[in-house]
């Protein structure tokens, strides 16, 4: 068993199997604790401990005496004194399971961005429930493939993974979604969903529409954010952008010189865009308190080793950059680091982009949408219809229309280099399409993607939030070397404050990220603060798909996935060959091509997993 947990649960007996990472040097991120018939592990790290401990009598008998000491601990300690409801004030990057033997029952429960995973199997009235699906498999009679996550899978709108029903990709395994608690009630064998986490409802509104005020009330919780995830020897992610710059020089000065903050960077050389970035980036490290360790970017690029990346339960949309992932985290592992912190989500957070011209459209204040295109086209240099089009007008269409009557006529499907995410790929076969009903499936996501609330902004927050829930490089690359990666921009606090904002405030064109920059205006040099804008990734995307053609070609044309019936190779492969000229329409034309390597990836992985299961199944039923 890899780092996690796994509880097995029938008629009253129950066992728990805890792995940690084996580093001695870094903190523990699985732990447990027992007391009084109640009994829990929990995987990650809980965060504002002293607000949870606040009004908790720690050293009641049935706290155990240990709420100080580990976070099961403490969690223990919240669920004897508060029960279900206290669970739900827990903060943090984690996933825990509860057994209660005086109530029968177990829970499980993950925090609202879904920092480990828990799956779960309820066969013949035994429960399993785990952070990795091998033991539940184990647990089952055979291993099949699900094939409404499959047809999910393939219409994904970005990088999301786990689908709203909290099914997986094997049939007879759940998941506890984020921001939810499983119970299972082993007497009875009935298993109780309880979401716990509304966002909406959590949004603060920040009482003023002022920047420099809002800047200050978004500093003071970052600060917040960044001191209760330091832990150990620290690490910050840092690119001379000001998302993760800010959060690094932000950890540096909570740690107040006591020991240094290791900035890992990624360096490009021969990529004359990414090459750019090098005074940004330089000005960055050349602050005080920093220890910077340089990865060379060069050879970090795009779907390298995407073919040999660790094992994981699912497949992972994000895998082409599990290199550059990977090179970032050995460089903290080799510095000693327990937590790197990162700027992951501040562009989700604070970016601002003029979709509040729907609003003003839908309200019909056309000559107000005309005049915000226009000065918002002066300021980026554009025609207004080109701003009036995809945020306003698009977002009014009923969704058939969004995605394109001529693609709607013909099934869902676009040409290569038309097509979007919001289309059928073109190498998906048309009789699994209709079977699975793809054309429905994306027009129910275009559905909650544009149309979650009244505000298109928050729906695209409520999109970015569902979309970093799972977290790969956390799970599959971290938790081995004893770290945990995370994110203080996707700090709940910090959402919620956003959220409001976003209610409260137009965006206004011109500036990067305008709160953030009043946030940071003590925080960051100058340089990187006014900045007009930021660095992309194409130059790697685009060099890294072209330097790995040959490997991906392999990997299309061995996929053990022809007795499936959704992919038409030889299709798949000449849309490889054109995307790897740079001949892609636009990023949405990209997504369905890099989410269905990183599917063929995850089944060549599992391809002697598949065999070992089908031959015992068919051993036992021949026995």
């Amino acid at each position: 068993m890899t780092v996690g947990f796994t509880i097995f649960a029938r008629h009253g007996d129950v066992e728990f199997r805890l792995r940690n990472h084996g580093h001695k040097d870094r903190p523990a991120l699985v732990t447990q604790a027992a007391i009084a018939g109640v009994r829990i592990a929990l995987m990650g790290r809980l965060y504002y401990r002293a607000d949870l401990r606040a009004g908790l009598d720690v050293a009641a008998p049935e706290s155990g005496g240990g709420a100080e000491d580990s976070d099961a601990a403490l969690a223990l300690a919240v669920y004897r004194q508060r029960g279900l409801e206290g669970l739900e004030r827990l903060e943090g990057d984690f996933a825990l399971v509860i057994w209660d033997a005086a109530e029968q029952r177990l829970i499980g429960m993950r925090d609202p961005m879904g920092g480990y995973p828990i799956f779960y199997a309820v066969y013949r009235g035994a429960v399993t429930a785990s952070t990795h699906m091998g033991p539940l498999l184990d647990a089952l009679p055979g291993r099949t493939l699900n094939q409404e996550y499959l047809a999910d899978y393939l219409v994904l709108a970005g990088p999301a993974l786990e689908t709203a029903g909290g099914g997986t990709v094997y049939e007879g395994i759940q998941r506890v979604l984020p921001g939810s608690m499983a119970v299972f009630h082993l007497p009875s064998g009935k298993v109780e969903q309880r979401c716990y986490w509304d966002w909406l409802e959590h949004q603060v509104d920040p009482g003023t529409d002022d920047v420099t005020k809002l800047g200050d009330q978004h500093l003071e919780l970052l600060r917040a954010a960044v001191r209760t995830r330091l832990r150990g020897r620290s690490a910050a992610h840092v690119s001379g952008g000001m998302d993760s710059t800010g959060v690094a020089l932000i950890a540096r000065d909570c740690l107040k010189g006591s020991e240094p903050l290791h900035a890992l960077s990624l360096a490009y050389h021969r990529l004359p865009f990414l090459a750019r970035e090098r005074p940004y980036l330089e000005s960055a490290l050349e602050q005080s308190g920093l220890r910077p360790h340089l990865v060379d970017g060069d050879e970090a690029l795009d779907f390298d080793n995407l073919d040999t990346a660790p094992a994981h339960d699912e497949p992972w949309p994000g895998l082409m950059r599990h290199c550059a992932d990977q090179a970032l985290t050995a460089a903290a592992a080799r510095a000693g680091a327990s937590t790197v912190i990162t700027g992951f989500g501040g562009d989700d957070v604070f970016d601002t982009q003029p979709f509040h011209l729907t609003e003003l459209l839908r309200s019909g204040r056309l000559w107000a949408a005309w005049s915000e295109a226009s000065r918002w086209g002066r300021a980026d240099g554009l025609n207004a219809w080109s701003l009036l089009g995809p945020y306003g007008l698009a977002n009014l269409l009923p969704a058939s229309m969004r995605m394109g009557l001529g693609n709607w006529l013909r099934g869902g499907y676009a040409p290569w280099g038309r097509n979007t995410e919001w289309t059928i790929a073109p190498w998906i076969r048309p009789d699994f399409a209709r079977r699975m009903g793809m054309r429905e499936r994306i027009l129910t996501n275009l559905r909650r993607t544009r149309d979650a609330c009244p505000s298109v902004r928050l729906s695209l927050l409520l999109l970015a939030i569902r979309a970093n829930c799972s977290q790969y490089s956390r799970w599959y690359v971290a938790a081995p070397h004893g770290m945990l990666l995370t994110h203080p921009y996707l700090d709940p606090r910090v959402i919620s404050l956003a959220m409001g904002t976003l209610s409260r405030v137009t965006p206004q064109p011109g500036a990067q990220k305008p709160i953030l920059a009043a946030a940071m205006r003590d925080v960051l040099p100058e340089c990187i603060l006014n900045r007009s804008g930021k660095g992309h990734f194409n130059e790697a995307f685009y060099l890294g798909l072209s330097r790995n053609l040959p490997r991906l070609e392999a990997l299309v044309e061995q996929a053990p996935v022809d007795d499936l019936g959704f992919l038409d190779k030889a299709n798949l492969l000449d849309c490889l060959q054109r995307a790897a000229l740079g001949n892609a329409g636009n990023l949405g034309s990209l997504l369905p091509l890099i989410c269905t390597l990183s599917l063929l990836a995850w089944f060549a992985q599992q391809r002697e997993g598949f065999g070992r299961r089908e031959s015992a199944a068919t051993e036992s039923h021949a026995a």
